[in-house]
């Protein structure tokens, strides 16, 4: 399968990704969670979460720490309702990534 063989939509992309492409997304996955690819596994003298490695960056701060964290959190949720926003684009058949066409999939005015 060629990266110009899969199609633009994102159910429709999803759908069109073999068996065997998901199967190694799982096990690459599961190899890294366990720390036998890239990652540590995780033992009980480390904090939860803490399986990145001697490249890991630790902070001693804790109101650094805080901070970081919230950074990160609040960074997840725009990324999962961007994402949301890209998917309800598709359901009602608009283009997620260029959606100023309209419903019937037109090229949008030109503005110059």
């Amino acid at each position: 399968l060629k990266f110009s063989d899969m199609p633009a939509g994102c159910f429709a992309s999803l759908e069109a990704l073999p068996t065997a492409g998901w199967l190694q997304i799982m096990i690459t996955t599961c190899m890294m969670e366990t720390g036998y690819f890239l990652f540590e596994a995780q033992t009980v003298e480390k904090e939860p979460g803490d399986i990145g490695g001697s490249f890991w960056i630790r902070y001693d701060d804790p109101e650094v720490k805080t901070y970081k964290l919230n950074i990160e959190r609040q960074n997840g949720r725009a990324a999962m309702m961007g994402m949301i926003g890209c998917l309800v684009h598709e359901l009602i058949g608009v283009d997620a990534l260029y959606p100023t066409g309209g419903l019937g999939g037109a090229a949008p005015p030109t503005i110059f």
